[in-house]
């Protein structure tokens, strides 16, 4: 290779490095696009098994798994100011207003979320529609004696944070409801001597919270029934017998997930691919016009000095 050729891929190797490193560092890419991401909702009264259902559903469908309640307990357990004042309220059974829901955060997720435990008023529910796709909302329901029974049978890991249930319930059949026969879920030998009670599961409070949510929960029910997105499920065993029953239920409205997670993955894909090549022209186009007007005289410089030295041989 002469000096001209090794002059030019020099330039060459220079501008792309150039061109690389300013795709690194000088700018990032646009943010997720703003389209609504899919969401379904998991609706239900306390300790019906909203959490326990809708994580594993949502692993099922590979979608994030965002539950409210989780969020706020993290945040008081981590005693930040949202928690202080959120503490107040949920040691009373009551729900947290709109606004405090809203400012610990909103839902997110490109591709698809399932969100559990929100909307749980009918002004969150419109607040929601506003950001995402709600295709599915599933109301899940349990006999009042179960639901009270399960919340104070409910169980922590204070080092592992899984929840577990110590209730054992078996209740008859009786006026037009069937069968309910629920086995406790225990926890490992590792996380026995590590259980916690919540401070929101005593009974006058677990009573005040259901008769807050069923005060609360009828319009949002409404809702979501008039658009026609609302699906009743209600649990009568553990967790063995129900969760293939639900996901069967839920079977038939699982392709509307996965064809906008589809959809959104490749919008996304395009997005990002348009903004490299867009950027790498810059560079390039940037770093051409800049050495134009230096690369022909340094070329014929170094070309009259090989001449030169050929005429001295």
């Amino acid at each position: 290779m002469n000096l001209v050729q090794r002059f030019a891929a020099k330039k060459t190797l220079d501008t792309l490095a150039t061109g690389l490193s300013a795709l690194r560092v000088a700018r990032t890419p646009p943010a997720p696009s703003a389209a609504k991401a899919p969401a379904w909702i998991f609706l239900g009264p306390p300790g019906v098994g909203k959490g326990t259902y809708s994580s594993r559903v949502a692993s099922a469908l590979g979608v994030p798994h965002i539950a409210a309640g989780d969020l706020v307990r993290q945040q008081i357990k981590d005693k930040t100011e949202f928690g202080c004042k959120a503490q107040a309220i949920v040691a009373k059974g009551d729900l947290l207003p709109d606004e405090m829901i809203l400012e610990d955060g909103q839902a997110q997720g490109e591709l698809g979320v399932l969100l559990d435990g929100f909307p749980r008023t009918r002004r969150q529910a419109q607040m929601l529609a506003l950001i995402a796709d709600t295709q599915l909302a599933v109301n899940l329901s349990l006999r009042p004696e179960v639901l009270t029974a399960k919340c104070l049978g409910r169980r922590v890991c204070r080092d592992c944070g899984k929840n577990f249930n110590i209730a054992d319930i078996m209740l008859p059949a009786s006026n037009g409801q069937p069968e309910v026969r629920m086995p406790p879920l225990n926890p490992p030998e590792n996380c026995q001597e590590k259980m916690e009670i919540r401070s929101d599961d005593n009974l006058e409070t677990i009573n005040n919270r259901i008769d807050v949510y069923n005060s609360q929960a009828k319009p949002v029910e409404e809702f979501f029934r008039e658009d026609g997105l609302l699906r009743n499920f209600e649990i009568s065993g553990g967790i063995p017998e129900t969760l293939p029953r639900l996901l069967q239920e839920l079977g038939p409205f699982s392709y509307l997930l996965a064809e906008r997670r589809a959809q959104a993955a490749r919008n996304q894909l395009a997005k990002q691919m348009t903004w490299i090549s867009t950027q790498t022209q810059k560079v390039m186009s940037r770093n051409t016009h800049g050495s134009s007007a230096q690369s022909i005289p340094l070329a014929s410089q170094s070309m009259g000095k090989c001449t030169a030295a050929g005429n001295n041989e």
